[in-house]
């Protein structure tokens, strides 16, 4: 006797009628299917990521409060500038040799900006290749003809130094510290005249919450490190566990801001970058250092955790940012935090313990 179709059969069938209708509708609206990812299924509520900081890959509970261009701030290194004023508030700091035994840094503030920074020094050539990838507004006390006009050709900057906005209360003088070094910006004014308004991209990666950084993997020597600039200027950055963060000690003793506190920092990252004293546009103002940033590659150290990785870093333009891969061919990932980033002559031998 012959026998329907059994259930099984049908649900065959039926899937397959199903199927081939898909495919019609899809055929006829010229559309293709989209696969779901799991988390994602309507009906169901998709985990959130948390949102970071773009400089520090610090999670952050209110992203709008984001919602601005970092201020970058150029600040005199010399002794007599000391103590200096807010930069231990910084996103990123970049150590700029200018000269032999002669640093001045460029405070990068976005996460955290502060009312007041200080000393505050002129621009050098650097700074283009430096800054261009974050598109800031950018205090100085302005520079050699040059220079100024260099930055501002090439850069992806709002370049507010003291003369382009005298009058405003950007900038104050302290009468109490000797000249030069009496200059102090006021970033959130920097802010208010600015005509940016687009919030950084990152500048670096982060490892996850979950995953070590690429220096506590490699497991290389970084409880300490001393980084050359030049006979009897070299500093130091030695770990403090308990803390977890590096301390940074000048030539004459730890490394102090107005408040007292000794300056540190979640990640050191040390690139190594020949220089030529020389100028590179026209106008007046003697030769100054220009580093080799643009369409370059050297070697790096980076430290975090107390262990160190080496790899290469690379930059195309003056507004691309850098390349930065381990010596196993990874991408570099830093711990969240801040960054201060040294940047001695590859003759300079710097010592890792």
């Amino acid at each position: 006797m012959a026998r329907g179709p059994r259930r099984s059969e049908v649900v065959v069938v039926l899937l397959a009628m199903l199927g081939l209708a898909v495919i019609v509708a899809f055929a006829l609206t010229g559309t293709e299917p989209v696969s779901v990812p799991p988390g994602d299924i309507p009906g169901t509520t998709p985990t959130p990521m948390p949102s970071r900081a773009p400089l520090t890959g610090l999670v952050v509970d209110d992203v709008a409060a984001l919602d601005h261009p970092a201020v970058a701030v150029k600040v005199s290194d010399v002794r007599q500038a000391h103590p200096q004023t807010g930069v231990e508030r910084a996103d990123i700091v970049f150590v700029e040799p200018i000269g032999v035994s002669y640093t001045r840094l460029a405070a990068v503030f976005h996460s955290d900006v502060p009312e007041s920074v200080g000393p505050v020094r002129s621009i050098r050539p650097p700074d283009a290749p430096l800054l261009g990838p974050l598109a800031p507004v950018f205090g100085n006390t302005m520079g050699a003809q040059w220079v100024v006009d260099y930055v501002d050709a090439t850069a992806d900057v709002d370049d507010l130094g003291t003369l382009r906005v005298s009058g405003s209360g950007a900038y104050v003088q302290d009468r109490a510290r000797p000249r030069p070094d009496d200059v102090f910006a006021r970033p959130l004014v920097l802010l208010d005249l600015s005509e940016f308004t687009a919030a950084p991209e990152p500048y670096f990666s982060y490892a996850s919450d979950t995953e070590p950084s690429s220096a506590e993997r490699a497991g290389g020597p970084g409880t300490s490190a001393e980084v050359p600039y030049g006979p009897g200027w070299s500093v130091t950055w030695t770990y403090d566990d308990t803390a977890g963060r590096y301390l940074r000690q000048q030539p004459w003793g730890p490394h102090l801001t107005t408040q007292g506190t000794q300056v540190g920092a979640v990640n050191v990252l040390i690139l190594e970058v020949a220089s030529q004293t020389r100028r590179i546009g026209e106008g007046s103002g003697a030769p100054v250092p220009v580093l080799d940033l643009i369409d370059a590659s050297g070697q790096f150290v980076a430290l975090t955790g107390g262990r160190s990785v080496t790899g290469t870093w690379s930059k195309a333009g003056t507004n691309e940012p850098f390349q930065l891969r381990t010596d196993d061919a990874g991408d570099l990932l830093l711990s969240p935090g801040n960054t201060w980033v040294e940047l001695p002559a590859p003759s300079a031998h710097v010592t890792l313990r």
